[in-house]
């Protein structure tokens, strides 16, 4: 079965120079970017918004949750947009509007405002933006797609380490409308022109192949060749795809829900919130780490025995956060946890091309992105409700644990794909 739905077949130009690494730059540069839109860059804001408004940390995570399922009917539309119109056009699109979700949270002045302006946020600089660049690396790389993955993670790693310090010196210096506003302009000002002028979609719209040379050989890591190009219709009638796309929720909800109120968590077991907010640094250095091991996994071994890996470090994650009560297991949790993600973020980006190849990755990734945002919005609830309920978190962590012991079989069963499950 031939492609359908891809972007500009034929090259219109051919241009001198592998230009792969280059879009792995752009890549990492708007997962760094993202920052403001994730869970831990939002998180610096709840605080000093609760105290100017008086709300209740219930009415934020559902205010959030809300917007953030939102956004994951905004990531499958995306995903056929890539599809149909390519990175350049998406991915700058995509900038203007992140630009202006960031100046809208800065206006925000009621429940319902607040609903609309994390939806803006989510939509576009989590749905558009990270499904956008996290594809357009996949797009250029099949023999080294792990290892190019891992750069692009080493962007949402430094993003990690470093807005949510930058933020909160915003926050404290100019308050945090400004500290928003400022966060749409370095949007507009940096990453605008960048993806407006560097990004190419594929390999083959500029006269160019994945990794730079032709697909001579079958890959090695046990799987077919990646550019069968499913189509969506076709992925989601097989096994596999509904394993990894439970799989894929779960690190959303877990990570999100421990994110969201993890200056909370820590605090309420002792610590002080400066080392509650170094332990996203510790997570960033660890999840750096990770990324480049997990990259070097996924171009040697099947994907699923690498997400199986970052499920289990998920779980236990889970456990060491219950036990930090001094500065040791808040750094152990950081540690644990960012292993975890760095292996899984690779790991997952990885195998969805590898499986189903690039021809349609913008679709198939845009509805199993939507299912990652779904349990990313899912992920705070339980963990305001119990704490409002109970004034603590340990019941909503321990609860949960079993999710990630679940996924672990999930990918492992996840094997991959047959030309016959086409029909």
């Amino acid at each position: 079965m031939k492609p359908t739905g891809a972007v500009a077949a034929t090259p219109a130009l051919v241009l001198p120079g592998f230009l792969g690494w280059r879009m792995v730059f752009v890549a990492a540069l708007s997962v760094f970017l993202a920052g403001p839109a994730q869970t831990y860059g939002v998180s610096v804001f709840v605080d000093p918004m609760r105290d100017e408004f008086g709300w209740s940390r219930s009415l934020i995570s559902t205010a959030y949750a809300i917007a953030t399922l939102i956004g994951a009917g905004a990531v499958v539309l995306a995903g056929r947009l890539l599809d149909h119109f390519g990175h350049r056009r998406v991915l700058t699109a995509t900038a203007i509007c992140f630009g202006a979700a960031l100046m809208a949270m800065s206006a925000i002045n009621g429940p319902l405002t607040l609903t609309i302006g994390y939806s803006l946020l989510r939509g576009f600089g989590i749905g558009a933006l990270l499904l956008a660049s996290r594809t357009l690396a996949a797009q250029w790389f099949e023999r080294r797609r792990g290892r190019a993955l891992s750069l692009v993670a080493l962007g949402g790693s430094l993003s990690l380490a470093l807005v949510p310090i930058a933020n909160d010196l915003l926050i404290d210096r100019f308050g945090w409308r400004a500290a928003w506003r400022i966060d749409a302009l370095v949007i507009w000002i940096i990453l605008l022109p960048v993806v407006a002028v560097m990004v190419r979609s594929r390999p083959e719209d500029v006269g160019q192949h994945p990794d730079g040379v032709p697909l001579l050989v079958p890959l090695a890591t046990g799987v077919e060749t990646p550019d069968a190009a499913w189509g969506p219709r076709e992925a989601i009638r097989t096994r596999t795809f509904w394993l990894l796309l439970f799989a894929s929720m779960v690190p959303g909800l877990i990570v999100t829900g421990l994110d969201f109120n993890q200056i909370s968590i820590l605090t309420s077991q002792g610590l002080s919130s400066t080392i509650a907010a170094s332990v996203f640094t510790m997570s960033a250095v660890c999840a750096l780490l990770a990324s480049f091991a997990g990259g070097w996994l996924v171009d040697h071994f099947p994907p699923r025995y690498v997400l199986a890996i970052g499920q289990a470090t998920l779980a236990a994650s889970m456990l060491v956060i219950v036990a930090a009560s001094d500065i040791g297991w808040a750094l152990a949790y950081g540690a644990v946890r960012g292993i975890a993600l760095g292996t899984w973020a690779v790991a997952i980006d990885a195998a969805w091309p590898a499986y189903y190849g690039r021809g349609r990755l913008g679709s198939i990734r845009g509805m199993t992105f939507a299912a990652e945002i779904v349990g990313a919005a899912i992920g705070p609830i339980p963990f305001g409700i119990v704490y409002d309920a109970v004034g603590g978190y340990e019941t909503a962590i321990l609860g949960l644990i079993w999710l990630p012991v679940l996924a672990i079989g999930a990918v492992l069963f996840a094997t991959p794909p047959r030309s016959a499950d086409r029909t």
